[in-house]
């Protein structure tokens, strides 16, 4: 009797003994194959709908994230397809990341997630530790799966884990429509992401990869949104002010330093191309009727921006005009100032309204720099009545007073480079 009982007790002993084993054995298989930490998933914006280049859109997408984050506890930046992940250290600052992403183009969103192993009780466990559902909430589970292996469809994950949460909010209800909260599951190859939300970024094209362009910043509303337009392009800019001191207090000189700042947020690095007009304008002042000073002004503008160009490598100039919005850009008006010069000229901003502008300004944060007041140089000595329908013919045999070579390279002998890095 003693024996046989000793013989059950040893053979549940065993029989424990070896369950224990698998389930140690499971568990740090679980460890090995699930990563530590939280990780930020990025997905790319309209570079997933290039063609054989799109690895190079790609390569530059991670470069700028990486540029982006740079100090803020990023350890690695990696791309697969149209997801990249970044692999953070144990001591990150989540709230600059998300700051500084949000200004990455060619991101479409973000987030930052759990890594799991791609087991459902993993992550059932997971969630019943980080659900983020009120009961007075809705939500919805969504579930994309590139691992076809997986036990569970994307439905069937929907299904099951919208089943699962209830268990612990009963009182949560679900909207497949508009819910409060979105219990995101990415199934991967060798891991599972789970968050339950997501970061909007800019989109567009990474910066770099659309070649540069001059951008003529006046230091108003219009031109730095026109030139964030380029930069979400991918375009690269280097930006030429033209200022009129010390024949003015030099306040737009300033205003200008701090909207190139601001825009180097965007592109990382900027360069600054500080240009004195006053002289240009005494030339003109003296020889031009007054109707026709500002665009002559404009003329000469963009004549000294396309030679800064050639020196920049640049391919076209932008401006921030749109299509009546002041005396100089009238149809007429644009076309006369255009033809000064050989370079296209791109106006992202000529269909805008100035309220769409403004909005914009703020959105991207140029507004309270570009409302200070300031003394423009296209301001001084503007007529009461300047024209509003010019002509290239008219425009040229008024310039034949002026000896047009000796005002630009005088403007550029004169010219002041600043140089900015972000961050």
């Amino acid at each position: 009797m003693r024996m046989d009982q000793h013989c059950y007790l040893t053979y549940n002993t065993i029989e424990r003994l070896i369950m224990h084993a698998r389930k140690v054995k499971n568990k740090d298989m679980d460890q090995q194959i699930t990563p530590s930490g939280k990780v930020i998933t990025i997905r790319a914006h309209e570079v997933i709908l290039k063609g054989r280049n799109r690895s190079l859109f790609m390569k530059a997408l991670v470069r700028n994230i990486r540029v982006a984050t740079n100090g803020l506890g990023v350890d690695k930046v990696t791309a697969k397809g149209a997801l990249i992940t970044a692999y953070l250290a144990e001591s990150h600052d989540w709230n600059e990341i998300k700051t500084r992403l949000s200004g990455v183009f060619g991101v479409q969103k973000f987030a930052l997630a759990y890594t799991l192993a791609p087991k459902i009780t993993t992550l059932e466990e997971t969630i019943a530790t980080t659900i983020q559902i009120q009961s007075s909430q809705t939500f919805a589970v969504r579930a994309t799966r590139s691992q076809k292996n997986f036990e569970l469809s994307s439905s069937d994950i929907n299904a099951h884990i919208g089943a699962y949460i209830q268990r612990f909010v009963p009182s949560a209800g679900v909207n497949l429509t508009n819910p409060d909260v979105v219990v995101h599951i990415d199934v991967l190859d060798r891991e599972m992401l789970l968050y339950y939300s997501s970061c909007t970024g800019p989109g567009g094209l990474p910066t770099g990869t659309s070649g540069r362009v001059v951008c003529l910043l006046s230091g108003g509303i219009d031109s730095p949104v026109a030139a964030y337009h380029v930069l979400r392009r991918g375009a690269q800019a280097t930006l030429v002010h033209f200022h009129s001191f010390p024949l003015t207090n030099g306040v737009s000189r300033d205003k200008a330093i701090d909207l190139a700042e601001r825009l180097t947020q965007y592109q990382y690095n900027s360069r600054l191309v500080l240009v004195p007009f006053a002289s240009a304008q005494q030339h003109i002042i003296t020889s031009v009727p007054a109707a026709l000073r500002v665009v002559i002004y404009r003329r000469f503008m963009v004549r000294i921006a396309e030679r800064i160009a050639v020196t920049e490598n640049a391919l076209a100039l932008v401006t921030g005009e749109s299509i009546g919005q002041v005396a100089s850009q009238t149809l007429e008006n644009i076309t006369s100032i255009a033809s000064a010069i050989t370079s296209p000229i791109f106006r992202p901003l000529i269909g805008m309204n100035k309220q769409d502008i403004t909005d914009q300004a703020k959105h991207i944060g140029t507004y309270d720099i570009s409302k200070l007041p300031d003394e423009d140089c296209c301001s001084l000595f503007v007529p009461r009545h300047p024209a509003v329908k010019t002509s290239t013919p008219l425009l040229e045999k008024i310039e034949t007073r002026l000896d047009i070579e000796m005002i630009i390279n005088e403007a550029i002998k004169g010219i002041e480079i600043r140089e900015f890095t972000y961050p």
